[in-house]
């Protein structure tokens, strides 16, 4: 799924399942209809009504635990960078209590790590190591630690400076992860892909007499699965797609610090 979700374009991803899908199913649909043609009658849809309506069912609570669980991951991810941004942010507003050489120096390493991070946000999409990044980190926490406090204010500032680094250093870890690692378990990719297979199954073993109508209910039913495959795949990697997290947090940041 990571290499569909990297290589396939989105408006190729929304054709596939809500154009290709349903004809796929109406091809089935015909060579069904040629091979079984006393399914037509619908002798046995009360029978198929009853096995569609628990595959729905079930399918729909997989659906929707899929949703919430990504949904959950998209939002861990936003976070994630909102606060390493807003980490380093308060780090360089609280130098003000430093001399002004050093309030700059801390402002200016910030401003590039921020730069750095939207520079090569195409890299944390793919889950990619950033060795610029990790250099910006690494020498904005040797600044603060050279620092020689003079006053109570200064070591604080000093220390509550390291513990927001290394925690910054944390988030920035979380967020590479999340964008590498596809955040839907592959028992539920089981779930989904099963579960759309057996409801479309289904539908193909219903009989309507009227050709039109048919179709009808089996393109819209096979475009509604179609949706759902595509929202879970758009979701599955939070970095990537359009719904996304974005580098906002950074551009905020630098235009936060360059007031």
């Amino acid at each position: 799924m990571r290499w569909f979700a990297l290589n396939v374009a989105e408006w190729l991803s929304i054709l596939i399942f809500l154009v290709g899908l349903p004809a796929l199913m109406l091809i089935l649909q015909m060579l069904v209809r040629r091979m079984f043609p006393n399914w037509e009658r619908g002798e046995h849809n009360d029978a198929a009504g009853v096995m569609l309506s628990a595959a729905v069912v079930v399918y729909s609570v997989a659906i929707g635990l899929c949703v919430v669980t990504l949904w959950g991951k998209l939002d861990d991810a936003e976070r994630a960078t909102q606060a390493e941004a807003a980490n380093l942010v308060a780090v360089a507003e609280g130098s003000r209590v430093c001399e002004a050489a050093v309030q700059e120096r801390i402002r200016s390493e910030v401003i590039a790590y921020n730069r750095d991070v939207v520079d090569r946000w195409s890299l944390r999409i793919r889950g990619e190591s950033q060795l610029l990044v990790g250099r910006d980190l690494d020498g904005l926490v040797a600044t603060v630690a050279q620092l020689e406090p003079q006053t109570q204010a200064q070591r604080a500032f000093v220390d509550d400076a390291l513990a927001r680094l290394a925690r910054a250093s944390e988030l920035r870890i979380a967020s590479v992860r999340l964008a590498h690692d596809q955040q839907l378990p592959g028992v539920l990719w089981v779930a989904v892909f099963g579960g759309s297979v057996v409801v479309l199954a289904l539908c193909l073993t219903c009989g309507v007499r009227d050709g039109a109508l048919r179709r009808i209910l089996l393109t819209g039913v096979t475009a509604t699965v179609g949706i759902n495959l595509f929202l879970v795949t758009e979701l599955n990697y939070p970095f990537y797609g359009d719904i996304r997290v974005g580098p906002d947090s950074y551009l905020n940041a630098v235009s936060m610090l360059l007031r």
